[in-house]
C-alpha cells in the first residue's frame, strides 16, 4: 500500500496482550495477522522480548518499534508502527520494570501521545503515581493509551457473572487516573450500555473486560468507531479504535436535533408509525436456544483450531525458506548480502514539509506539488543564468 493510499483511509489502531512472542513463529504469526487487519499502530503487552529481539520486529510493513523491556519471561511492552504511516518521534518514556512505554509525535501535523500499558495484577500504587505523574508530564491535547490494566470499571457491565461487590483498588485507582488526566473508556462511550468482553478465566469460567483503550476528548471526537475481536492467537481478544486523520475532520461534528420538526405533523405521524413498527418486532417472545447456541459453539472452537493450525504452518514455511535463502546466499554477492550489511535504513518517508510562504503541508499530494514547484523554479533560475 502507497502512501498515497495511507492518507485516504481511516488510522487503525489496536491493543493486545500476546501472552509471549519469544518463539519466532508466534512472532510471524502475530506479525501476519496485523497486516491482514491492516493496523496502523499497534500496542502490545506481555512480549517477553529483550530489546534485540525486539528490534527483530522491524521488518515487512513495521517501520517504527518502541518498547520497555524488564525480563524475558514477564511483562514487557511495545508499540509497533506501519512505515508508511507519517508519525515524526519527539520523545519516548521507557518503565524500568516493563509495565509500560509512551511516546509522543507529530502524525498528521498534530501533536498525539500513545502508550501502551501492562498494568499489576494486584494494586500498588507506586505504578499508577509514576504513571500519572509520567503522562503528566508530556500529555498533548490527543492522547491515546490502551493496554492491559488487569480490572473490569463497572462490576455489572465488565463481568459475566456480574459482580455485586464493591469497586477494587485497582479499579479504582485506574477510574481516577483517566479523570485526572481527562481520558475516556472508547468502547464504553461509543457502545454505551454493550456488554463485550476481552479475557475468559477457565478457573473461575467467567467473562471479562480487562483490556481498554482510553483516549482523551479531541481523539474521541475523531474516533469513528471501536470494536473488540477475537484473536486465535492469544487467550485475550483484541480492542480496535479508527481514528479519522486531523485534515479530514469537519469544522463541526456535532449534530443536533431540528425542534421545527414537532411541529410538523407529517413528521409526527411518521415518527409514531415507526415507533409503533419497532414495539411491535421487538416485542416478541423469546425462544430459547441453548442447543443451537452449543453447536454454534462447536463450530467455532473448530475453525478456530483450523485457523490456528493454518497459520503455524504459513509462518513456519516463512520462517524456513527464510533460513534457507540465508544459507544459500547470505555470501554470495546480491541484493540480500547488500540488505544485510546495510543494516536499519533510517525512515525515508517525508512527514511534512514547507512552502515558500512558510506554510506547512502534511498531506502526500500538496507536498509533492511542494517539491515539484521548489525543483521547477530551481532549474528555470539556472536556465535563466546561463
Amino acid at each position: 500500500m502507497t502512501q498515497e493510499q495511507y492518507d485516504n483511509i481511516e488510522i487503525k489502531i489496536i491493543t493486545l496482550n500476546v501472552k509471549g512472542i519469544n518463539h519466532v513463529v508466534k512472532r510471524r504469526k502475530i506479525l501476519t495477522g496485523l497486516k491482514k487487519d491492516k493496523v496502523h499502530v499497534a500496542l502490545l503487552q506481555e512480549t517477553h522480548l529483550t530489546d534485540l529481539e525486539h528490534l527483530k520486529l522491524r521488518q515487512d510493513w513495521v517501520g517504527q518499534v518502541f518498547f520497555a523491556s524488564y525480563t524475558s519471561k514477564s511483562r514487557v511492552v511495545a508499540i509497533i508502527i506501519h512505515k508508511h504511516l507519517p508519525f515524526t518521534l519527539d520523545k519516548v518514556v521507557r518503565d524500568r520494570e516493563g509495565r509500560f512505554v509512551l511516546i509522543t509525535g507529530f502524525m498528521y501535523g498534530e501533536q498525539i501521545m500513545i502508550g501502551s500499558v501492562y498494568a499489576p495484577n494486584s494494586y500498588e500504587s507506586s505504578f499508577y503515581s509514576k504513571l500519572l505523574a509520567e503522562i503528566s508530564a508530556i500529555c498533548p491535547d490527543s492522547v491515546v493509551l490502551g493496554g492491559d490494566f488487569n480490572c473490569g470499571l463497572a462490576p455489572n457491565l465488565d463481568y459475566k457473572p456480574a459482580k455485586n461487590s464493591p469497586t477494587s483498588k485497582i479499579s479504582h485507582a485506574t477510574t481516577e487516573l483517566c479523570t485526572a488526566l481527562g481520558l475516556l473508556d472508547a468502547s464504553r462511550v461509543i457502545n454505551l450500555q454493550g456488554k463485550d468482553f476481552t479475557f475468559f478465566s477457565h478457573p473461575h469460567h467467567s467473562f471479562s473486560r480487562i483490556d481498554y483503550i482510553f483516549v482523551s476528548r479531541l481523539t474521541l471526537d475523531r474516533t469513528k468507531s471501536c470494536s473488540i475481536n477475537t484473536c486465535p492467537l492469544s487467550d485475550h481478544s483484541s480492542v480496535t479504535i479508527e481514528l479519522v486523520p486531523p485534515y479530514y475532520d469537519p469544522q463541526n461534528r456535532q449534530w443536533h436535533f431540528n425542534p421545527l420538526l414537532l411541529s410538523n405533523p407529517a413528521f409526527i405521524s411518521y415518527l409514531e408509525a415507526e415507533w409503533e413498527l419497532y414495539i411491535s418486532q421487538t416485542d416478541t417472545e423469546q425462544r430459547a436456544q441453548s442447543f443451537f447456541f452449543c453447536n454454534h459453539l462447536k463450530k467455532l472452537e473448530a475453525a478456530r483450531s483450523a485457523l490456528d493450525h493454518l497459520l503455524t504452518q504459513k509462518a513456519e514455511s516463512a520462517v524456513f525458506f527464510a533460513k534457507h535463502r540465508l544459507f544459500t546466499s547470505g555470501n554470495k554477492p546480491g541484493r540480500l548480502l547488500s540488505r544485510l550489511a546495510r543494516g536499519w535504513a533510517a525512515p525515508t518517508i517525508i512527514s511534512s514539509l514547507k512552502d515558500n510562504n512558510s506554510t506547512r503541508h502534511f498531506k502526500t499530494k500538496n507536498i509533492c506539488n511542494v517539491m515539484k514547484e521548489f525543483f521547477q523554479n530551481l532549474y528555470t533560475s539556472e536556465c535563466q543564468n546561463t
